[in-house]
């Protein structure tokens, strides 16, 4: 029997660069343009990254980073100005938290298959492969300083720290969604325990709008938690705050365009993917300026 890959306690991911074992597949819709697509996520060398591949060759491939999102509304579109992928965030929550660095993401569409709207299936999928691990280190990503992003009355905040932890309130005009809070220590356990089966989330109200700008029409009750005027359409919930969960399910998924685990304290009011993916454009920007820093002295 293979030894077990070690779990930090103070980090999501592990402390070796992995692969995952086989090829592991994943059929179904899209949550937003409603095509059918399969996403096979293939073995890669250490050092690989996270690549995303068309099975068209013709439109080549997308390196997984914040330097290629070119859309952020209602999910994080990356694109090579050939070939866009939507909805990339729960499929890179369900890698962060396997420890997944290198991979060949190979797609035959344009969007990440919904599944059932969060990230539990993916990561089970993606374990029932493998976790090859390779004996090269991964470095998490330390910050020198903290580094932020502010859109409005919207903020989202890396703080350094020796762990990654996540203060996330909302504050959407709902009963259920005012003023709520989310606040813990994150590693790959508590995420499969606390975070991975959060659903994502609408408003009924807003599908009309949403399906006129072409996104969304893939919904249902099967694939998003639904919300009312007053509750939800949905018969139960996985957890009392579904909803709020969610978000960090999306913030970790969408700080993994960086690669790499990360060392901070995330503090987040009424954040969503603009803002994500701006705070990982900043974390890159302030490592560039550390290294030079460094080459100068």
């Amino acid at each position: 029997m293979a030894p077990a890959l070690e779990l930090p306690a103070n980090r999501i991911g592990r402390q070796n660069r992995c692969t995952v074992a086989e090829t592991v597949s994943f059929t179904g819709t899209g949550i937003h343009t409603a095509g059918a697509t399969t996403l096979r996520i293939h073995p890669a060398a250490p050092g690989t990254g996270l690549i995303l591949q068309s099975t068209s060759p013709s439109l080549g491939i997308i390196p997984i980073s914040p330097l290629s999102v070119t859309e952020t509304a209602q999910a994080v579109t990356l694109s090579n100005g050939s070939w866009k992928v939507h909805t990339v965030e729960h499929v890179l929550c369900a890698m962060a938290v396997a420890g997944i660095t290198d991979a060949i993401l190979e797609l035959d569409g344009t969007e990440i298959p919904i599944l059932d709207g969060a990230a539990g299936e993916l990561y089970r999928g993606i374990m029932a492969a493998g976790v090859q691990e390779s004996d090269v280190a991964v470095e998490p990503i330390r910050l020198s300083a903290p580094v932020w992003v502010v859109k409005d009355d919207k903020y989202l905040v890396a703080i350094p720290a020796d762990d990654f932890r996540v203060t996330y309130t909302i504050d959407f005009p709902h009963p259920e969604l005012k003023g709520k809070t989310y606040h813990g220590l994150l590693n790959s356990e508590i995420m499969e325990q606390e975070i991975l089966e959060a659903r994502t989330f609408g408003f009924l109200k807003d599908v009309e709008e949403l399906r006129k700008r072409g996104l969304g029409m893939g919904a249902s009750l099967e694939n998003a938690v639904v919300l009312t005027d007053t509750g939800y359409l949905n018969d139960d919930l996985r957890y009392p705050d579904e909803c709020l969960r969610h978000k960090v399910l999306d913030l970790i998924g969408d700080l993994y365009l960086l690669g790499r685990p990360l060392m901070a304290h995330i503090i987040a009011f009424r954040a969503g993917h603009a803002l994500d993916v701006a705070l990982g454009r900043n974390i890159i920007a302030n490592l560039s300026g550390d290294e030079l820093a460094g080459r100068r002295n």
